[in-house]
């Protein structure tokens, strides 16, 4: 059924392959303008620093963790319109907060959607618990 969407599986390859992309080379904006405060928000001044952190990121993250909708979202962003967004929110040791983010994966290349400290109410699905700490 389409509503099981994304399956575990399925975020398992999303998380696989995003790392695979990043390593290979750096992320790219979906909407460079809105995330300015994002990275000001996590004390990032080089545009550069976040992809090496993105990755170490991504390595906390587990299924259980996505918050997006089933099925997935498409985004309305140009760079990345139609395209499946995928949403996680998880306790991060490094940066010692509950974090969201959201990305895409396109032409073998990360997309950069979102990433700040969670705001539960706002993405907490139905039938998700936040992880704990």
């Amino acid at each position: 059924m389409h509503d099981k969407r994304p399956t575990d599986r399925e975020l398992i390859q999303r998380i696989k392959t995003a790392k695979e992309y990043l390593k290979k080379s750096p992320g790219l904006f979906a909407n460079p303008a809105k995330i300015v405060g994002e990275l000001n928000a996590l004390q990032i001044d080089d545009t550069n620093e976040i992809w090496p952190l993105m990755i170490e990121l991504l390595e906390k993250i587990k299924p259980q963790d996505y918050k997006g909708s089933r099925p997935p979202q498409k985004s309305y962003e140009k760079a990345i319109e139609g395209l499946e967004l995928i949403a996680f929110c998880w306790w991060s040791p490094k940066l010692e907060k509950q974090m969201y983010i959201k990305f895409v994966l396109k032409n073998e290349r990360f997309y950069y959607v979102s990433l700040h400290q969670s705001r539960s109410k706002e993405i907490e699905g139905e039938g998700h618990e936040m992880s704990k700490l």
